[in-house]
């Protein structure tokens, strides 16, 4: 029953920190408008990226390692920790595209963003599930509460706010793991980048797969437009994510599945497939055009649902090919769909604007399904 209940609050976990950032979306276009939160979001795409590469993969990589050294689990992290700081020094190139004062507010902000993202691995290894949502819900409400408390919008004044709430969450994780009492090592090793890079590439693959479309419309489309667009892609973000949910309690015993039991889960995932995605859009169309009145044509909610349906008959496949241990084409593909995404998306936009990324989206889903169906079939013939 333990082992049940740490599933479930994980799973809320999963649900609850994405959810979170939605409702600060949604309050920050509320509150100051598309224009102003756009502003917003053009630079936290940026600081989201150069904290997903000073990540590096850690996550999946120490917990691999905890696993075969426990007794070095906070000499590894710190270790890890130390590393992995030399890759900050990147986004310093801030400083070439925004203001002073707005690029160091950045760079501090994915600084201590990769020091409380650190502690992801040791909290899915001791399995702190409720405490760390505990933490996220402390966070979120800070940051809520100080964006009611602007008036009128100052870009400076939020990145302070968002800043001192990822501050508190430091603070609160480092006494949730106790840190003053564990043994603290100060140590570079290099080689913790090259052996956490293999995990790294793959998050990236998958990471460059789901965002490019973002960056295109961060790079050339005004504000209003980026913090619209964003909005809904969160949205539908997470209507995609349930396919993942509702897989986390039998990640571990899938490795272990035989044939039929994973056509048995093929073919539930095709039965709550369409039913959930066209709830999910429904609703997602009713909160976005009738709360926060976006101003999209229902085509583009169209355009939507069909985007998110592949990632439901995708998903066991995938899960297959890791069983396979076939990582590496999973990498190929997701690169190849985001090339192929990037450049279609490029055409499409320059030809017929915002709705050509819906569209460049919407066939880039359907031909990564197409494309992880023919290398799960290349593996039952062989």
């Amino acid at each position: 029953m333990n082992r049940f209940l740490k599933i479930g609050i994980n799973i809320i976990r999963g649900i609850t920190v994405p959810l979170l950032n939605f409702i600060i979306i949604l309050s920050g276009i509320k509150h100051f408008g598309k224009n102003n939160w756009g502003e917003y979001v053009s630079i936290i795409v940026w600081i989201s990226f150069f904290t997903f590469v000073a990540n590096w993969g850690n996550k999946d990589y120490l917990i691999r390692k905890y696993s075969q050294n426990p007794s070095e689990i906070y000499s590894n992290f710190y270790m890890n920790l130390f590393s992995r700081g030399l890759l900050i020094l990147p986004s310093f190139v801030l400083f070439a595209f925004f203001p002073s004062k707005i690029a160091l507010l950045s760079i501090f902000i994915i600084l201590i963003s990769y020091a409380y993202n650190s502690f992801e691995s040791l909290v899915i290894y001791q399995q702190k599930f409720g405490p760390q949502l505990v933490v996220e819900i402390i966070g979120f409400s800070f940051f809520y509460g100080a964006l009611y408390k602007l008036s009128t919008f100052d870009l400076a004044s939020v990145l302070e706010f968002y800043a001192l709430s990822i501050i508190l969450k430091l603070i609160l994780i480092s006494f949730l793991f106790n840190l003053r009492n564990k043994p603290f090592r100060l140590k570079i090793a290099l080689n913790e980048l090259i052996l956490s890079f293999p995990f790294f590439i793959l998050g990236l693959s998958g990471m460059i797969s789901s965002k490019i479309d973002l960056y295109l419309v961060t790079v050339f489309l005004p504000n209003e437009i980026i913090s619209s667009y964003q909005t809904i892609t969160t949205a539908f973000l997470m209507l995609q994510a349930l396919s993942v949910f509702i897989t986390a309690p039998i990640n571990k015993s899938f490795y272990r599945s035989n044939t039929k039991v994973i056509s048995k889960l093929k073919i539930l995932f095709k039965k709550i497939a369409i039913p959930i995605s066209i709830l999910g859009s429904l609703s997602i169309w009713l909160l976005l055009e009738h709360y926060i009145k976006l101003g999209f044509e229902w085509h583009i909610y169209l355009l939507c649902f069909l985007s998110s349906l592949p990632v439901f008959f995708y998903v066991i496949p995938i899960l297959n090919l890791y069983k396979e241990k076939l990582e590496k084409k999973i990498v190929y593909s997701n690169l190849l769909i985001a090339i192929l995404n990037c450049a279609l998306g490029l055409i499409l936009l320059k030809r017929i604007g915002l709705e050509g990324i819906f569209i460049s989206v919407c066939v880039s889903q359907w031909l990564f399904l197409i494309l992880i169906k023919k290398l799960e079939n290349s593996i039952s013939q062989s």
